[in-house]
């Protein structure tokens, strides 16, 4: 079995990898290539002489190079269990997906959190101002840096597993056994893991030219209704009127929602509801995507104590209404990525 390592730095990757170290899994880095380079080079092992050469190398023989020494190192041993530390960019995963089974964990933090650790732990070759750290953990997501560089944030985006570390060691200890479990058969998917891939799988229902949005409510682990975006039933979609209208008017993503043919999934949600008569009071929501302001204001007068989503969007206003109520918990997804759930239910 192969398990990699992404995430962003002090977002619990080291401790992943002394977890399943104690499972039986031996241990190596991509990083190992670089350090081994800098020490050619009669250079110190620091965060800032490993980027760069390892940015250096990438350039020179391939993003995918450092993977590609590490996948020869493992396959010569293949008898043996494999955690692999140090994924920064998406061709180093798909150069070990190669690998037969090959399995990505994927951590992430709050930046007030790795600000909190970094701070604390004091570690040598760490930034030691918030606004030091903060360049840092944008120089990893990939802001300005070339495709063949750092970019962390893509690779989380292609995990198998997904680990918002913000709690105990603990705690992420088992968060990594549920996923072993689940690779070996020994646990079933969550409700959180099986009600965010149907949210993925109503997403695919989407005609949104833009962004493929599904949404679950449930309640009491069962599921009450479910939506997609797309055109109110009876009306042609954008796609049949020659293209998005908020394309051709150059409206930025999570402005300007009311110019849009679209109902978004979570309303549909909610208005399958109201026209079936279900009780959604108190429910929770499943979405593949963070809500958006008007979708933020009917979820909390409908009654829902809490949303599930798995990515980002781009809408202060929303994320301002969402920090000044107190009525509705928002929180990250993690867990099983939706392919996976539906590869462990075929």
């Amino acid at each position: 079995m192969y398990i990699g390592l992404t995430g962003f730095m002090a977002s619990g990757k080291g401790e992943a990898a002394e977890t399943l170290k104690k499972l039986g899994f031996n241990y190596c880095s991509l990083s190992d290539v670089v350090r081994e380079e800098a020490t050619a080079q009669g250079l110190k092992n620091t965060r800032e002489n490993l980027i760069k050469i390892g940015n250096e190398l990438r350039a020179k023989n391939g993003a995918f190079y450092f993977a590609k020494k590490i996948a020869e190192k493992v396959s010569a041993k293949s008898d043996k269990d494999w955690v692999i530390d140090g994924i920064r960019n998406p061709k180093e995963t798909k150069e070990l997906y190669k690998l037969a089974g090959f399995k990505l964990i994927g951590l992430s933090a709050k930046p007030e959190t790795i600000i909190e650790r970094i701070l604390s732990r004091k570690r040598e070759g760490d930034s030691i101002t918030k606004e030091q750290i903060l360049e840092k953990l944008d120089t990893e997501k990939g802001v300005g840096q070339p495709e063949d560089g750092q970019q962390v944030a893509k690779c989380l985006n292609m995990a198998d597993f997904l680990i918002v570390n913000e709690g105990t060691k603990e705690e992420l200890q088992s968060k990594i056994n549920h996923f072993v479990n689940l690779l070996n058969g020994i646990e079933r998917p969550n409700f959180h893991e099986v009600f965010m891939g149907i949210a993925y799988a109503w997403a695919e229902r989407s005609t949104c030219l833009r962004r493929k949005v599904g949404a679950v409510i449930a309640k009491e682990s069962q599921q009450l209704t479910a939506g997609y975006n797309g055109a109110p039933k009876g009306l042609a979609h954008c796609k049949d009127l020659g293209g998005c209208l908020r394309e051709k008017l150059g409206i930025p993503s999570g402005q300007r929602h009311e110019i849009c043919r679209g109902t978004h999934a979570e309303q549909n949600a909610i208005t399958q509801a109201a026209k079936f008569g279900i009780n959604i009071d108190g429910g929770t929501l499943y979405c593949n995507t963070h809500p958006c302001t008007i979708c933020t204001k009917m979820i909390i007068n409908a009654g829902i104590k809490k949303v599930v989503y798995d990515s980002d969007y781009d809408d202060e206003l929303s994320k301002q209404i969402l920090g000044e109520q107190k009525e509705l918990e928002i929180i990250r997804y993690e867990g099983l990525r939706p392919r996976q759930i539906h590869q462990m239910v075929n």
